[in-house]
């Protein structure tokens, strides 16, 4: 019998489906990484207590807690900006206390590269505390009876500590297998490895409503020792689900529930609901719109760069210290103000336009409307007067007796940062990734001076520029004849769109999808490697006015509402918006 030579492939007892199981492996993510919103902030940060709220309940009543004022974010690549819970916040409860809200699900393979940028050198806390609740993603096997509340884990160098030093003294440590992976365990390895007092503090996440009353005085005792805690039982029971008190807690128990909620419910912070409503002054001064609108007309129609001028006013006031019109005022031999910040110097104007608006105010109604309020109303004019968006003005904003220029050199962005260091100053006023990119809309009536973008025209401009849409030479050489290399120039100025420099509309964005955006900053949200998101709202920008209008309308409202606190207590009504009163 001859042998049968043939192709076809002999019979297997594994199917197609069995054999074919590889599969390429996802390109590494990127680093998580941290960011300080003050460039002048001392390094690395050194307080005497971390603690790290992972738990949902933790999580939200830190949200309700928080500070105006964070230390630093910490953002994972993978996440996009636009959620509304993004980026951990890291920001102090007290001068020797931080808290960093992590208030976004952390799977286990990043667990460990969150908690190595935590704690990477540039913050070093004494101790650390975290708080976790039972989830599945965090933790395997049955609980113990000890464990049917809470359990607590700690580092070495925790338990070496004696009795009464003890970080949380009356919980005691429970050995659990139960804690396998998950952001709270990595976080306490990472500590144990750098010899770091930590507890793991795990609970169940809802909490019967009658513990809290005993949160406020563990807390004075053990932790946060003078601290003004400012929350009553009531605040409390909000955001805590009540539930039925088990038979079976003991006292021991419930000193863990106690021990773990006492951290979430112990600071607030003594800012209000903003106080800014439409109808302000209907009684006191209801003619207040129609003459900033008429003054807004007379001066745009001299000249339509004052529509620019003023909207950048209020937008550099908001970013100091809330729009208090703190950028308004003059130095004095008592008060240094924001005018001769870098980022203002030379370039902040306008401020006649308001002198002559509040002239006209106080003729009509004395001593009434701040000049904060007339500053963010002539905005909105100034858009509208150049073919903008109307938006409604909430009023009600009081003028601040202090400037700071400081917080002037620090909080505005700057023409050559990156993406994500803007993005960060964004975060800190409480404003997105979307309203960033909307309200950088408002350049398309703006111009640059020369010195903020020389380096973009002589070095990187065609870095950024998209191969399918090269920026034409006619518009790179008008750019060099108004700035040269050398020898000065740095007040020239030109259009950031040179296409309708005197309309508010959306070819500037048009411009940036060609590469043509005129400071770094404004490019970067396109041809950003980072810009994953704001490419995305400028292309929609782009191809869309009204969603674009839409958007920078309601990003101006929100921005406007950016007050100060202090302003509500301290401010007054100034008669002169160069002076405080006297």
């Amino acid at each position: 019998m001859e042998d049968v030579i043939t192709e076809a492939a002999g019979p297997s007892r594994f199917l197609e489906e069995d054999l074919n199981i590889y599969t390429t492996p996802s390109p590494p993510l990127p680093s998580p990484f941290l960011i300080f919103p003050y460039t002048q902030q001392p390094q690395p940060l050194k307080p005497s207590l971390l603690i790290v709220a992972l738990s949902p309940s933790s999580v939200a009543l830190f949200h309700r807690l928080r500070t105006a004022s964070p230390a630093a974010s910490l953002l994972l690549p993978e996440l996009s900006l636009s959620l509304p819970d993004h980026a951990a916040q890291i920001f102090p409860l007290s001068p020797s206390a931080l808290l960093a809200a992590i208030p976004f699900p952390v799977p286990s393979s990043r667990a460990y590269a969150v908690a190595k940028t935590l704690l990477d050198g540039r913050i070093r806390p004494d101790s650390v505390l975290i708080l976790d609740s039972l989830e599945s993603r965090n933790f395997r096997g049955k609980l113990s009876s000890d464990e049917a509340v809470a359990f607590k884990l700690d580092t070495a160098a925790e338990r070496k500590r004696s009795g009464g030093e003890k970080l949380l003294p009356d919980l005691e440590y429970y050995p659990s297998g139960s804690v396998v992976d998950g952001l709270g365990a990595a976080i306490l390895a990472r500590c144990q490895v750098m010899s770091v007092r930590a507890s793991l503090c795990v609970s169940w996440p809802q909490f019967d409503a009658s513990v809290v009353s005993l949160i406020k005085g563990l807390l004075q005792r053990r932790v946060l020792q003078g601290f003004d805690f400012d929350l009553s039982d009531e605040d409390v029971f909000k955001f805590v689900k009540p539930v039925t008190m088990d038979p079976s807690f003991t006292s021991k128990s419930l000193l863990h529930v106690v021990l773990i909620l006492g951290f979430l419910g112990a600071t607030r912070l003594h800012a209000s609901d903003t106080p800014l409503t439409l109808d302000y002054y209907a009684s006191t001064c209801p003619t207040v719109f129609d003459i900033v609108r008429k003054e807004m007309e007379c001066a745009v129609l001299s000249d339509p760069r004052n529509a620019a001028k003023i909207v950048r006013l209020h937008f550099h006031d908001c970013f100091v210290q809330g729009c208090d019109g703190s950028i308004l005022l003059d130095d004095t031999v008592t008060l240094k103000g924001e005018k001769k910040a870098a980022n203002n110097i030379n370039s902040l104007k306008g401020s006649a336009i308001v002198d002559r608006i509040k002239n006209m105010v106080e003729s009509e109604c004395p001593g009434v409307v701040s000049c904060a309020d007339i500053l963010t109303i002539a905005a909105r004019d100034a858009v509208i007067l150049v073919g903008g968006p109307y938006w409604d003005v909430p009023v009600g904003r009081k003028d601040s007796v202090t400037a700071n220029f400081d917080l002037a050199n620090t909080n505005l962005p700057t023409p050559e940062e990156s993406l994500l260091s803007i993005i960060a100053k964004f975060l800190y006023q409480g404003l997105s990734v979307t309203d960033m990119v909307a309200l950088a809309g408002a350049h398309t009536i703006g111009m640059a001076q020369c010195k903020n973008f020389r380096s973009r025209i002589y070095g990187g401009f065609d870095s950024t520029t998209s191969l399918k849409n090269p920026i034409s030479e006619s518009h790179l050489s008008n750019l060099r004849s108004v700035c040269p290399p050398v020898g000065g120039g740095d007040n020239n100025i030109t259009a950031m769109d040179y296409l309708t420099p005197n309309l508010f509309d959306n070819s500037f964005y048009q411009l940036l999808l060609n590469g043509e955006g005129v400071l770094n900053s404004d490019q970067e949200m396109y041809s950003s490697l980072f810009g994953i998101e704001t490419r995305e709202l400028v292309k929609k920008y782009a191809a869309d006015p009204l969603a674009f209008f839409q958007q920078f309308s309601e990003s101006m409202v929100k921005m406007g509402n950016i007050t100060n606190s202090e302003s509500f207590i301290t401010g007054e009504v100034r008669k002169n918006c160069r002076f405080v009163n006297t």
